[in-house]
């Protein structure tokens, strides 16, 4: 099993470490393997030590599929002008997220990463508050089924392609049939899921607490009868927030919350709800580590958000101690020091 924890090329990342080594002396200290790692556009990334990363997590285009079969009226009244799709896309025709998407992966071939993470879903502004649908789940999955098969088509890569849920219209994994539609209809030998552990929670908005989470997780699980051996990694962490997404949805319903006309505005707006609604905090149930005796991943992902790397440091630290708890989690511990990655 691989361990990482997820990282960017942003500012507000890089400035936490003092170059290569620093980082290095992060993952080891840390029990870690590696880095799964995000890369963003026009940031730096001399000072990351590419070696260590484990796994590339793919750009993540939240609202697509207008652009993808062409529905320009819905793509207008999301973006406005095609001016803003350029900005958002690169282009303005589907060719451009085709494009992007290659680049990424030929990018991670040449690193030499053993997997990449794909978002499977689509979800417009207003929809992330209402979580009213413009398209359905099926209709996502046909048409990431189409994107991922195009940007994959000739291709051998060495790395494994991992597709990842959310809580938006597409792959949200509570519907079997829709699981294994997207497995049968991606063409490319090494695919499978990776399981975000927080983002299956945000799919019920009773749960309160964490030893609910893991129960309703296992229930989720218990829906299939091989899933499990299609989860090939998983992002562990937690977010218990379905008080904060009802209050959001009664706000927009009731007109408390409007949104605004100009799109980056808008983006504005949703970004801070996004975060404070999927926290990324560590899921420390004392039934966490049974969770992936069940799955036994190859990858797995301690994927936190935080403000320095303090509290990150401490985030992984807290994550370590529950799995600890068990006679299993204490011996993938102790293989960390043997085997992680200087």
């Amino acid at each position: 099993m691989i361990i990482t924890t997820n990282f960017n090329n942003t500012l507000d990342d890089m400035e936490r470490y003092h170059g290569k080594e620093d980082i290095r002396g992060f993952c080891r200290d840390n029990h870690l393997d590696g880095l799964e790692y995000m890369r963003f556009p026009y940031y730096p990334e001399d000072q990351i030590p590419m070696d260590m990363v484990q796994g590339i997590h793919l750009s993540s285009f939240e609202c697509w599929m207008d652009l993808w079969l062409g529905n320009k009226k819905t793509l207008l009244d999301e973006f406005g002008s095609m001016e803003v799709v350029e900005q958002v896309y690169g282009g303005t025709t589907p060719d451009a997220v085709i494009t992007r998407f290659q680049k990424e992966l030929d990018e991670a071939e040449k690193l030499g990463v053993k997997y990449v993470v794909f978002h499977v879903s689509e979800v417009k502004i207003r929809e992330s508050f209402t979580r009213k649908f413009y398209y359905t789940d099926h209709e996502v999955i046909t048409a990431a089924s189409d994107l991922i098969n195009q940007i994959l088509k000739g291709k051998n890569y060495s790395f494994d392609f991992l597709m990842e849920n959310l809580w938006w219209a597409g792959l949200t994994l509570t519907d079997p049939d829709i699981t294994n539609e997207l497995l049968t209809n991606v063409r490319y030998d090494k695919k499978g899921i990776m399981l975000d552990t927080g983002h299956l929670l945000h799919t019920n908005l009773d749960i309160k607490t964490q030893s609910e989470g893991v129960g309703y997780i296992f229930q989720v699980l218990d829906r299939y009868h091989d899933l499990c051996d299609e989860i090939q990694g998983i992002h562990l962490q937690q977010s218990l927030t379905g008080d904060v997404a009802r209050l959001l949805q009664k706000q927009m319903d009731d007109g408390e919350l409007v949104l605004k006309k100009d799109y980056w505005e808008r983006f504005s707006q949703v970004y801070p709800y996004v975060f404070s609604l999927d926290q990324h905090k560590p899921f420390t149930d004392d039934k966490v580590m049974n969770l992936i005796e069940k799955i036994d991943p190859k990858y797995l992902t301690f994927e936190f958000i935080s403000r320095n790397r303090e509290e990150h440091e401490r985030y992984l630290r807290e994550q370590w101690v529950a799995l600890r708890r068990h006679k299993s989690g204490q011996r993938l511990y102790d293989k960390r020091q043997e085997e992680v990655i200087c």
